[in-house]
């Protein structure tokens, strides 16, 4: 197959994994090309900044019925392991994480499931979202969307509710007996932000933070779109809610994403297009 790799629309921090998607693109015979692609490698959906010009090239492949190849931050290393999907970077993609999975990859990564904390903050946490993000498409205003989300977690309990800007994108919102929490830098990281996940649970339309939360031994309630979907609690639980089994779950997350190394080797394009 015919690939692109649309390099210029990439982050700061985009080269190094280009560079392994194109060699693991040559070592499983596909062609790298400048143009008439059949498939367009994209660097993130979030349609702002460097990537801007991506949305473009994204609905254009849309239209002609081409699929996309997305590279996209994960959420097990973060700055080390990148999920690597096509058409969506959420439950709407592929990821060719259905077959074929190997149960020590946790192990092998490095990365394993938190337990569940004994004792957590009695208050709801809103995980907020970008909304220039194609994961944001068809949805309200952020602020629309959070004020209609307290008014839902007040329908089913009296719990202090917390709401969460995304990094990149706060907007207006001020509402009695609700605090506001701004992230804040992790110092020496490219894009890592403080965040404990120790509340009584956490919701999240179906970015990273559900998957994170999930990760943590936190509940939460998410949309069907989010890799956390499996685990989602049910409105009418959200006084009590609960964290079931994520064994099962947290294996097929570790084979949403991958090394550098292992791009370079093709492991992940092998599993979308073999």
């Amino acid at each position: 197959m015919r690939f692109r790799l649309y390099r210029e629309y990439g982050a700061l921090n985009s080269p190094p994994v280009f560079d392994a998607i194109e060699h693991g693109l040559r070592q499983q015979g596909h062609v790298i090309v400048t143009d008439n692609e059949d498939v367009s490698v994209i660097w993130s959906v979030l349609w702002a900044g460097r990537m801007r010009q991506n949305k473009l090239i994204y609905e254009r492949c849309q239209q002609q019925g081409k699929p996309v190849l997305i590279i996209e931050v994960g959420n097990l290393k973060r700055g080390e392991t990148w999920r690597i999907s096509l058409d969506h970077i959420n439950n709407l993609g592929k990821f060719g994480n259905d077959i074929d999975l190997d149960s020590d990859r946790p192990e092998k990564l490095g990365v394993k499931l938190q337990p569940i904390p004994m004792t957590r903050r009695g208050e709801i946490l809103i995980a907020c979202q970008h909304q220039e993000s194609l994961q944001w498409q068809g949805m309200p205003a952020m602020k629309d969307w959070v004020a209609n989300t307290i008014e839902q977690i007040k329908q089913h309990t009296h719990r202090r509710i917390r709401v969460r800007y995304h990094p990149r994108s706060s907007f207006p919102f001020k509402q009695s007996g609700v605090e506001v929490e701004r992230p804040v830098l992790v110092p020496n990281t490219y894009d890592s932000f403080d965040i404990f996940y120790n509340y009584h649970c956490v919701i999240n339309h179906n970015s990273g933070p559900a998957v994170q939360a999930a990760i943590n031994g936190v509940p939460i309630l998410c949309d069907s779109s989010s890799l956390a979907a499996d685990l989602s609690i049910k409105w009418s639980e959200l006084d009590d809610p609960y964290v079931p089994d994520r064994s099962e779950w947290f294996v097929k997350l570790c084979h949403t994403e991958w090394t550098v190394e292992e791009i370079r080797r093709g492991t992940p394009i092998s599993r979308l297009f073999s």
